[in-house]
């Protein structure tokens, strides 16, 4: 029996299929699945990437691999890591826009630049180093367990998808009353040494809160497919993420450079801070198209 044969049973037998329902879904003959399984014929490109959509399996490991060595039954370790991964996520974006939300603050309270800068490229440098830890492990993670079993059970997923929404509007919210308090900044009553850059702080640092929630909600929904995972470790997935990863490194060092063309030659760190963000969403569309053109093809 070849690689491929071995690798189509222990699919078929995981999911609880036979021969007969597993032609079914391909409109095969049961004939024809049988040959497949003995090695005796193989399925042509579009049936091959049928059965990788049915069992959420790379043709990587489909063709070549081992897929019942492979398949992890750990599931504990698959939870621990992605909570792990969630939890540095959620620190490391949530810090960078709370820097940002301090910087204002401090500057609305009077604090000087000499002292303000250190604070914020200290801070920025900590939440960056966090989130290259979190992508590091994940990378060693996923190398080591590309195939995960689905454990959760429909129950699991139901309750969070019970709570989805209501995490998302509560974000939503957040941002909004933040948004309310930016605009009235000018209105609200400033005392000794304070000024309305306060306010915005204020405001950025609901944001930072709105958008940990966002993070760590849309990451607790990526635990939870595990058919995304196993597909994320395709090649082909792979070098569309690397894209992605290139393009959104290159927007980010842009930013860095206007941040501080932008503070050190005309001075405004008051403001410079902006292209953060920014860069972020165009990070965010640069992702959308990249993801659509993908899709596309397919």
């Amino acid at each position: 029996m070849s690689e491929f044969g071995e690798n189509l049973q222990f699919y078929r037998k995981q999911n609880h299929m036979t021969q007969e329902q597993l032609a079914e879904k391909l409109e095969v003959s049961r004939q024809t699945i049988s040959k497949w399984e003995s090695g005796t014929s193989y399925p042509e490109m579009e049936k091959l990437l049928q059965l990788c959509d049915l069992f959420s399996s790379s043709m990587d490991i489909l063709m070549r691999k081992n897929a019942a060595d492979l398949e992890i039954k750990d599931s504990q370790g698959y939870e621990l890591h992605m909570e792990k991964r969630r939890k540095n996520i959620t620190i490391g974006i949530t810090l960078l826009v709370a820097d940002a939300a301090l910087n204002q603050l401090l500057t609305g309270m009077g604090w000087r630049e000499v002292y303000l800068n250190p604070l914020f490229f200290g801070i920025a440098i900590v939440a960056i180093l966090i989130l290259v830890v979190a992508g590091m492990q994940d990378d060693v993670y996923r190398k080591n367990h590309p195939v995960i079993a689905d454990f959760y059970t429909s129950e699991e997923k139901a309750q969070f998808e019970g709570k989805f929404p209501i995490r998302i509007a509560t974000g939503i919210g957040i941002i909004l009353i933040g948004a309310l308090i930016a605009m009235s900044a000018e209105n609200f009553p400033v005392w000794a040494g304070i000024k309305e850059e306060f306010y915005y702080g204020i405001f950025l640092f609901l944001v930072a809160g709105a958008v940990g929630i966002f993070v760590h909600t849309g990451l607790g929904k990526d635990k939870y497919d595990i058919e995304a995972y196993n597909k994320g470790n395709d090649k082909s997935v792979k070098k569309e993420n690397e894209k992605v990863g290139i393009w959104c490194g290159c927007v980010m060092i842009l930013a860095a450079i206007l941040f501080f063309v932008a503070g050190f030659v005309y001075d405004l760190w008051d403001i410079c801070w902006i292209v953060f963000p920014v860069g972020g969403m165009i990070c965010g569309i640069i992702t959308l198209i990249l993801k659509l053109r993908s899709n596309g093809k397919e």
